[in-house]
């Protein structure tokens, strides 16, 4: 595919080729891995990288046949174009064969590895978890109650395989037309949150079919106040009469507004966004603790709050904290 990064930007791999010091870079800005690569020779590996909000632009080639174990990705989803050569991608149960054209996506919380060959080559986007998650909720008026895991290819035939290598082109081309003075305005917060919401719109994945129903009407006065009293209060007792109070409605009345157009009850929603926020303290203080950061977010119970968390995220909140700390030792 004639796309690519603009070489403007240098190969942050250029000095680079020991193995481990490619393996140490690479994780620098995608993610923990370990990597095996055939032959003993020098790596020529090449690695461009373009810092988004939120999100990275990267153009990746080892030059080499190589196996990477990924384990679960955490914080993160990929999606991944293959520019040239071929590769084998295993995420969980399932594999498939990818070569020049091919799209995939790598959600988290599925354990990822990935075979290449000597000329294989992927532009890859790589995009915070957080950003798509949130993004989705605001589209469905709704807390998620599934983790959100894109098909893991996707076929040259669907619309939105086009939409995402048109839209990859793009970015390329701005990335080579913008100089540094307005990079941090160009490629800041709006994009990413185009970029989000073309990828929940274009792409196949578990919250599809709920898109393609359409949005809710929206929300009545007294369900916006209460959820917009509960995101400033989370920290706080929340019990349906404080929520009622703040709309200015009957509990029974708040209770059926939120089960008629947020699909959940309040201690529902209370529950999904703490376990949000949460999530989100953890991932981006991790040297806190984690008693201290429940206790801050309204968590008591200990317990039944850690197994609705691994039923979100795959994992329990010390677990994400210890992935988060190993992540900024790697990248010290």
């Amino acid at each position: 595919m004639e796309i690519s990064i603009p070489r403007k930007h240098s190969n942050r791999l250029g000095a680079t080729r020991a193995r481990e010091d490619v393996q140490r870079e690479v994780a620098k800005l995608l993610c923990e891995h370990r990597m095996e690569v055939a032959g003993h020779e020098p790596l020529h590996a090449e690695l461009y990288g373009v810092p988004l909000h939120r999100a990275s632009l990267l153009e990746l080639c080892y030059g080499r046949a190589t196996r990477i174990d990924a384990g679960e990705l955490d914080d993160h989803f990929l999606f991944r174009s293959t520019l040239a050569g071929h590769c084998e991608l295993q995420s969980g149960s399932q594999r498939v064969s990818l070569s020049a054209g091919s799209l995939s996506v790598s959600s988290p919380s599925r354990a990822s590895r990935i075979s290449t060959d000597t000329d294989c080559r992927s532009l890859l986007l790589r995009v915070d978890r957080a950003a798509l998650e949130l993004r989705l909720a605001d589209m469905l008026q709704s807390s998620l109650r599934q983790p959100l895991v894109f098909d893991l290819e996707v076929g040259r035939a669907h619309s939105g395989a086009a939409a995402f290598h048109s839209t990859l082109r793009y970015l390329c081309n701005l990335c080579e037309q913008i100089d540094a003075s307005a990079r941090d305005s160009l490629l800041g917060p709006e994009l990413t949150q185009w970029l989000v919401t073309l990828l929940l719109l274009q792409l196949p994945h578990s919250y599809s079919d709920a898109l393609a129903r359409g949005a809710k009407p929206p929300l009545p006065t007294h369900v916006k106040r209460a959820r917009d009293y509960i995101d400033a209060h989370l920290g706080e007792p929340l019990s349906v009469a404080t929520l009622a109070q703040a709309a200015g409605v009957s509990p029974r009345t708040l209770q059926n507004g939120f089960s008629q157009f947020l699909d959940v009850s309040p201690a529902e929603y209370i529950r999904e966004r703490r376990i949000e926020a949460v999530h989100r303290v953890l991932q981006q203080n991790p040297q806190r603790s984690v008693t201290d950061v429940l206790l801050e977010h309204g968590v008591h119970s200990f317990g039944h709050f850690a197994k609705a968390y691994a039923r979100r995220y795959g994992q329990p909140p010390s677990a994400t904290a210890k992935r988060g700390a190993s992540s900024l030792r790697a990248s010290s």
